[in-house]
C-alpha cells in the first residue's frame, strides 16, 4: 500500500507557497532544484509506509505553483526568512532539510540564517557551487520587470528555452532517457516566463553568493550527510565534493548507478540515504 500524497498551500510574507506532504513521523523539508518542482520528491513520497517519516516538498519561490518573491525584497537572503516562517507553521518549529541539486545551495542558507530551525541537512547530488570559478550573471531577471524588454523576452523565451530544456531534461536523467511524454509535459511547464526568470534569478544568486557560503558553511555545526551519483551528467562531482567538504563533519556516500535525477528516479535508494543519516 503507498502512501497518499497531499498537495495544499499556504501564505507567508505575502507570498503564497505550493507543497506536498506524505507520510507520518520525523518531518523532513524537501527542497527541489533548478529547473524543477517539488514534484521530483513524488515517486519518494509513494514508498513511507512504516518509515516514520514525513516528507514535505515545497515549491520554491517563482517556480511552479508558488509565487516569485517580489523584485524589491529579493536579496540573497530574503527566501530563508520565507522557508523559517514555514517551518514554524507546519514543521514542528524545527525540522531536518533534504535537498535535491540546486535546493541544497537553499538548505544551506537556511541553515546559516536559522540554525535553530534545522536538525540536520541531507544533500542528495548537491548543487551549490558554480561549473566555474568566475561565471556570470544573467540581465534576464532585470529586463523580465520592464514592460517592453519583459514583452520582447515573453516572446522569446518559449522559442529559445525548449532546446535548452530538452539538454537540461537528458542530463537529469542519465543514464537514463526521459520518455518523451515526461519531457514534453515538464519542458512546457519550464518555459513559463516566471519559470525561466526564476531560473536565472537562482543562478545569479549562486553566482553572487559564493564566497561569502564557503565562508559561512565552515562555520556549521549541523550533522550533514552527501549523497553523490557516479553517472551525475548534470554536475562536476568533484567540483561540488570541494565545497560540501568545507562542512565540518560532513559524511558522503556515492550511489555508482545513479545519475542526478535520484529523487524520481531511484526513490528507494534515497529513502535509504535518509533513514541512516536521520539514525546516526
Amino acid at each position: 500500500m503507498s502512501t497518499l500524497e497531499q498537495t495544499s498551500s499556504i501564505t507567508l510574507q505575502d507570498l503564497k507557497l505550493s507543497y506536498s506532504e506524505a507520510g507520518k513521523g520525523e518531518p523532513i523539508l524537501c527542497l527541489h532544484g533548478n529547473p524543477s518542482n517539488k514534484s521530483v520528491f513524488s515517486n519518494m513520497m509513494t514508498k513511507l509506509d512504516g518509515l516514520n517519516i514525513k516528507l514535505v516538498a515545497i515549491d520554491r519561490p517563482g517556480h511552479n505553483a508558488t509565487d516569485e518573491i517580489p523584485n524589491e525584497k529579493n536579496d540573497l537572503w530574503y527566501d530563508t526568512f520565507i522557508y523559517s516562517d514555514f517551518i514554524k507553521a507546519k514543521l514542528n518549529k524545527k525540522a531536518w532539510i533534504l535537498g535535491h541539486s540546486y535546493g541544497c545551495l537553499t538548505a544551506l542558507k537556511i541553515a546559516i540564517k536559522y540554525p535553530e530551525r534545522v536538525k540536520g541537512l541531507i544533500f542528495i547530488n548537491p548543487l551549490v557551487a558554480t561549473a566555474t570559478p568566475n561565471e556570470s550573471t544573467s540581465s534576464i531577471p532585470y529586463f523580465s520587470k520592464g514592460f517592453l524588454t519583459g514583452s520582447i523576452l515573453g516572446l522569446w523565451l518559449p522559442i529559445e528555452y525548449p532546446k535548452v530544456l530538452s539538454d537540461i531534461l537528458n542530463k537529469y536523467f542519465q543514464p537514463e532517457k526521459p520518455a518523451d511524454d515526461y519531457s514534453e509535459l515538464w519542458i512546457q511547464k519550464f518555459i513559463r516566463f516566471e519559470n525561466v526568470v526564476a531560473y536565472h534569478i537562482d543562478r545569479n544568486i549562486q553566482i553572487n553568493i559564493q564566497n561569502e557560503l564557503k565562508e559561512e558553511m565552515k562555520k556549521l555545526s549541523l550533522p550533514t550527510f552527501a549523497l553523490y551519483g557516479a553517472k551525475d551528467a548534470y554536475t562536476d562531482i568533484n567540483r561540488q565534493q570541494e565545497i560540501v567538504n568545507l562542512i565540518p563533519g560532513v559524511k558522503s556516500e556515492t550511489s555508482e548507478s545513479s545519475g542526478h535525477y535520484m529523487p524520481y528516479l531511484n526513490p528507494d535508494i534515497c529513502l535509504d540515504f535518509i533513514k541512516k543519516s536521520i539514525a546516526s
